[in-house]
């Protein structure tokens, strides 16, 4: 395939065909190959040539969906790093403890010794940081950081 022409044999081609769409593959399969091979190098007819034509189509849409599927991923990996980093600095500051003990898997009471009044001044400062509102009995069910990660994304994408 070169300047994007992809031949369908010896002397038909298509024009404008992004590698990625020509290459996207369930699995093994690689759908825009098999369906041509499956034809034994045969010149296309017209009805052939639409119905690829549909095909590369589709699967041009595919793929654009898979690349915001994949940017959207990011984007909330991206943000629950930057709220992990914002809540890290909360409860180094809240409890006087070294950053390095903070990690998604940190458990508030059994690894950093916070107590109920800690857990007050915690989420206080997590509600001020992220401008949300943190009912009780949910601040109650907070054990780990991963928790209130967890919590604090799902607030603040609703609030954007």
């Amino acid at each position: 395939m070169d300047k994007g022409l992809f031949r369908s044999n010896k002397i038909q081609y298509f024009e404008g065909v992004l590698p990625e769409v020509v290459n996207f593959h369930i699995e093994r399969y690689r759908i825009c190959k098999q369906w041509l091979k499956a034809r034994d190098g045969r010149p296309l007819s017209e009805e052939d040539i639409q119905r690829y034509k549909r095909i590369l189509m589709i699967l041009n849409e595919i793929a654009g969906l898979m690349e915001e599927i994949k940017t959207a991923i990011q984007y909330d990996q991206l943000n629950k790093r930057e709220i992990f980093e914002k809540v890290r600095a909360i409860v180094v500051e809240q409890l006087c403890i070294e950053p390095g003990l903070v990690t998604l898997v940190t458990n508030f009471a059994k690894d950093l010794g916070a107590d109920s009044l800690d857990t007050v001044e915690l989420v206080m400062a997590l509600e001020a940081t992220f401008n949300i509102e943190i009912p009780n009995e949910i601040a109650q069910t907070f054990m780990t950081v991963q928790q209130v990660i967890d919590y604090v994304s799902q607030k603040v994408a609703v609030a954007v």
